[in-house]
């Protein structure tokens, strides 16, 4: 009788016949994680004179585990032989998502065969906010990272005139907070002065907010100035005006 011991393969029956009858190899057995590399000793060609057993020798495998990151950062894979531990890789980051998890959990030790790993995404929100310097509010806008940004209405501030913000509205949400701010330019108004018949007073033209100088008063044959109507204001309004 030839004897097979697979040392943890799958079974292998035994040959029993007469001696010196030729002998003929049983199926190769298998051993998860293992390719088998022959019989210790060798299986003889014909029958010996004596019973034997005959050991498998078998050769541990390498598998891998690949990692795709869904385009976030590469991750390296893993080769390693069957059954030694698996350290878990650092988690990837991609622009505008946070690493959720992996689709499969990272197994603790390699596993009989190769494996492929997908990284599992959250989109980021982010917020672009609106500094209107003095001018009307404009609301915050919060919404997911690439998302399409639809620009806000011109915010509006008495006595300028808005020219843009400083930095120019993403067409898409970046990856970030932001805070932008608006620009203007400062109007000038004019007032003019209607002497009634009397002699001529030159218009004031300057820059909103500034102070208001009072002019000379003006003449008018027969008559005693009184005053202007309405009243000459003490900083220059956000509109033209006749007095």
């Amino acid at each position: 009788t030839i004897t097979f011991d697979s040392d943890g393969g799958s079974g292998v029956s035994a040959i029993t016949q007469n001696y010196g009858t030729a002998v003929t190899a049983p199926l190769t057995p298998t051993k998860e994680g293992y390719t088998f590399a022959g019989w210790s000793p060798a299986l003889p060609t014909n029958m010996p004179a004596a019973s034997n057993t005959h050991t498998a020798q078998w050769t541990i495998n390498q598998y891998a585990i690949t990692f795709n990151t869904d385009g976030g950062s590469s991750v390296a894979a893993i080769t390693q032989n069957y059954g030694t531990a698996v350290t878990a890789p650092a988690n990837p980051t991609k622009t505008g998502y946070t690493f959720a998890n992996w689709d499969v959990a990272v197994p603790s030790t390699m596993p009989a065969g190769n494996m492929t790993i997908t990284a599992q995404w959250t989109i980021n929100q982010y917020t672009i906010t609106f500094d209107s310097d003095g001018g009307s509010a404009v609301s915050t806008i919060t919404q997911n990272y690439g998302t399409a940004v639809t620009a806000p209405a011109d915010p509006v501030r008495t006595g300028y005139t808005f020219t843009g913000w400083d930095t120019v509205i993403p067409s898409t949400m970046p990856a970030g907070d932001i805070t932008i701010t608006a620009q203007w330019t400062i109007n000038q108004y004019t007032i003019s002065f209607d002497s009634a018949g009397g002699s001529a007073v030159s218009a004031i033209t300057q820059n909103y907010g500034t102070a208001v100088t009072e002019p000379a008063s003006p003449t008018k044959t027969g008559c005693t100035f009184i005053r202007w109507s309405p009243t000459i204001p003490a900083t220059m309004p956000a509109n033209n005006i006749t007095l």
